[in-house]
Protein backbone atom coordinates (compact mmCIF):
# COMPACT_ATOMS: atom_id res chain seq x y z
CA UNK A 1 0.00 0.00 0.00
CA UNK A 2 1.42 2.99 -1.07
CA UNK A 3 1.81 6.62 1.08
CA UNK A 4 -1.04 7.91 -0.80
CA UNK A 5 -3.61 5.45 -0.22
CA UNK A 6 -2.81 5.22 3.43
CA UNK A 7 -4.00 8.81 3.61
CA UNK A 8 -6.88 8.64 1.44
CA UNK A 9 -8.20 6.08 3.22
CA UNK A 10 -7.90 6.78 6.86
CA UNK A 11 -11.26 7.77 8.26
CA UNK A 12 -10.06 12.19 9.18
CA UNK A 13 -8.06 12.09 6.76
CA UNK A 14 -10.71 11.03 4.07
CA UNK A 15 -13.19 13.83 5.33
CA UNK A 16 -10.42 16.31 4.45
CA UNK A 17 -10.23 14.82 1.11
CA UNK A 18 -14.22 15.05 0.97
CA UNK A 19 -13.76 18.68 2.26
CA UNK A 20 -11.23 19.90 -0.33
CA UNK A 21 -13.66 18.54 -3.33
CA UNK A 22 -16.99 19.87 -2.02
CA UNK A 23 -14.65 23.55 -1.85
CA UNK A 24 -13.63 23.22 -5.70
CA UNK A 25 -17.46 22.16 -6.36
CA UNK A 26 -19.10 24.95 -3.93
CA UNK A 27 -16.49 27.56 -5.35
CA UNK A 28 -16.64 27.14 -9.13
CA UNK A 29 -20.21 27.39 -9.27
CA UNK A 30 -19.98 30.69 -8.79
CA UNK A 31 -17.60 30.70 -11.75
CA UNK A 32 -19.69 28.78 -13.86
CA UNK A 33 -22.90 30.25 -13.20
CA UNK A 34 -20.76 33.91 -14.91
CA UNK A 35 -19.64 31.32 -17.98
CA UNK A 36 -23.34 30.33 -18.56
CA UNK A 37 -24.73 33.71 -18.56
CA UNK A 38 -23.10 34.00 -21.89
CA UNK A 39 -25.33 32.20 -23.97
CA UNK A 40 -28.55 32.31 -21.65
CA UNK A 41 -30.61 35.02 -19.87
CA UNK A 42 -30.19 34.86 -15.78
CA UNK A 43 -34.25 33.50 -15.84
CA UNK A 44 -33.14 30.71 -17.84
CA UNK A 45 -30.29 29.52 -16.12
CA UNK A 46 -32.84 30.16 -13.01
CA UNK A 47 -34.66 27.85 -14.55
CA UNK A 48 -32.63 25.08 -15.20
CA UNK A 49 -30.41 25.09 -12.20
CA UNK A 50 -33.64 24.24 -10.25
CA UNK A 51 -35.19 21.64 -12.92
CA UNK A 52 -31.80 19.96 -12.26
CA UNK A 53 -32.14 20.21 -8.50
CA UNK A 54 -35.53 18.67 -8.49
CA UNK A 55 -34.86 15.90 -10.52
CA UNK A 56 -31.80 14.90 -8.45
CA UNK A 57 -33.55 15.44 -5.86
CA UNK A 58 -36.51 13.13 -6.64
CA UNK A 59 -34.29 10.47 -7.83
CA UNK A 60 -32.36 10.22 -4.87
CA UNK A 61 -35.15 10.69 -2.42
CA UNK A 62 -38.77 9.16 -4.22
CA UNK A 63 -38.76 6.16 -1.78
CA UNK A 64 -38.87 9.38 1.68
CA UNK A 65 -41.55 10.61 -0.18
CA UNK A 66 -44.37 8.33 0.40
CA UNK A 67 -43.02 8.59 4.81
CA UNK A 68 -43.64 12.44 4.94
CA UNK A 69 -46.53 13.30 6.69
CA UNK A 70 -48.97 15.58 4.92
CA UNK A 71 -48.81 18.40 7.75
CA UNK A 72 -44.96 18.61 7.04
CA UNK A 73 -45.15 19.27 3.00
CA UNK A 74 -46.19 23.03 4.02
CA UNK A 75 -42.47 23.47 5.77
CA UNK A 76 -41.05 21.36 2.64
CA UNK A 77 -42.26 24.09 0.40
CA UNK A 78 -41.29 27.01 2.40
CA UNK A 79 -37.92 25.39 2.67
CA UNK A 80 -37.64 24.91 -0.67
CA UNK A 81 -38.88 27.99 -2.23
CA UNK A 82 -36.12 30.09 -0.04
CA UNK A 83 -33.32 27.61 0.13
CA UNK A 84 -33.02 26.52 -3.57
CA UNK A 85 -35.65 27.97 -6.10
CA UNK A 86 -35.57 31.88 -4.84
CA UNK A 87 -31.58 32.13 -4.43
CA UNK A 88 -31.15 30.03 -7.80
CA UNK A 89 -32.91 33.22 -9.59
CA UNK A 90 -31.01 35.77 -7.23
CA UNK A 91 -27.57 34.83 -8.07
CA UNK A 92 -27.81 34.80 -11.61
CA UNK A 93 -29.89 37.37 -11.65
CA UNK A 94 -26.36 39.13 -9.14
CA UNK A 95 -24.37 38.14 -11.65
CA UNK A 96 -25.33 40.26 -14.38
CA UNK A 97 -24.61 42.96 -12.39
CA UNK A 98 -21.54 42.17 -10.48
CA UNK A 99 -18.55 39.37 -10.31
CA UNK A 100 -19.08 36.18 -9.48
CA UNK A 101 -15.86 36.82 -6.89
CA UNK A 102 -18.51 39.31 -4.90
CA UNK A 103 -21.11 36.74 -5.11
CA UNK A 104 -19.17 34.05 -3.83
CA UNK A 105 -18.35 36.32 -0.88
CA UNK A 106 -21.73 37.67 -0.12
CA UNK A 107 -23.30 33.99 -0.12
CA UNK A 108 -20.28 32.71 2.57
CA UNK A 109 -22.59 35.66 4.76
CA UNK A 110 -25.22 34.11 4.37
CA UNK A 111 -25.06 32.12 8.13
CA UNK A 112 -23.81 35.16 9.97
CA UNK A 113 -26.67 37.04 8.26
CA UNK A 114 -28.77 33.82 9.36
CA UNK A 115 -27.61 34.58 13.21
CA UNK A 116 -27.96 38.12 13.05
CA UNK A 117 -31.72 37.83 11.57
CA UNK A 118 -32.36 35.27 14.05
CA UNK A 119 -30.91 36.98 16.96
CA UNK A 120 -33.54 40.65 15.17
CA UNK A 121 -36.49 38.37 15.30
CA UNK A 122 -36.71 36.41 17.86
Amino acid sequence: MTQLQRFCTKGPNLKWIYLIILSIIWGSSFILIKKSLLGLTAYQLGALRTIITGLLLLAFGFNTLKTIPKSKWKWLLISGLLGSFIPAFFFAIAETEIDSAVVSILNSLVPLNTILLGFAVF
